[in-house]
């Protein structure tokens, strides 16, 4: 997996895994707001480089970006346990995963906090399979967090 060296101005440098230095204007890059370190593929077009970010295994990136299988999050984290914050825990809202746990939980001793936490839980869930199954996830099997828990295009 090839690598980021560094950036200058216009100008790029990509470490590849068998040594070499592939240097690249920026322009070829294919994806927004480009760091040292990012992992990166990179293919060639004649004598002309196109480089998208990797989309290797690791659910995080250097830049706080979490990348999960759009499946597992709508039909395990968003159905199955949405309603004990497992989508929001995923996404890295930890703060949202515990107020969604605490009102579902409430749920069973009084009806607004278990109402209002399952509506939550339902329009999460809503929310969840139009993003990735009819926004900008739909041609991919990841869908992307930013570090704020955010759906990121």
């Amino acid at each position: 997996m090839a690598e980021i060296l560094s950036i200058n101005g216009a100008e790029v440098k990509i470490g590849e895994d068998d040594g070499k230095v592939v240097t690249t204007p920026i322009a070829s890059l294919q994806f927004a707001n480009p760091k040292v370190g990012d992992k990166v593929d990179v293919y060639r077009d004649g004598k002309n480089f196109i480089v998208k970010r990797s989309s290797g295994s690791s659910c995080s990136s250097s830049d706080g970006e979490r990348s999960i299988n759009k499946h597992v999050f709508v039909w395990i984290g968003a159905f199955m346990f949405g309603g004990i914050g497992v989508d929001r825990f995923m996404r890295g809202q930890v703060g949202l995963g515990v107020l969604k746990l605490l009102l579902c939980s409430i749920g069973w001793v009084t009806i607004v906090g278990g109402f209002i936490g399952w509506i939550w839980t339902l329009i999460d869930w809503i929310i969840a399979i139009v993003k990735v199954y009819g926004g900008a996830y739909s041609d991919t099997e990841n869908i992307t967090f930013d570090e704020n828990g955010n759906y990121a295009n």
